[in-house]
């Protein structure tokens, strides 16, 4: 049985906040013993400018419900203009 990581270049639930155009893309990892084929999700700062990584997963499910609960959280806490 092999563990399969997943990373999340988050620090907490809130960072999510101000991002908008959330996705999943496929990419492939080249590791010493060949290549691994992951799940990134990515976002946009703002609606603009080029995607941001937010996390990586090895499961396109697991990857497409983290997209799903990042953009409703964005979506129904958006940023606060003050910075608050």
């Amino acid at each position: 049985m092999s563990i399969q990581q997943h990373i999340l270049y988050l620090s907490a639930a809130d960072s999510v906040r101000g991002f908008s155009n959330f996705r999943v893309e496929e990419t492939s990892i080249a590791t010493t013993t060949g290549s691994v084929q992951m799940f990134m999700v990515t976002a946009q700062r703002g609606g603009v400018g080029r995607p941001e990584l937010m996390a990586e997963f090895p499961l396109e499910l697991h990857a497409q419900i983290f997209c799903d609960l990042c953009d409703s959280y964005a979506r129904h806490n958006p940023e606060d203009p003050t910075g608050q």
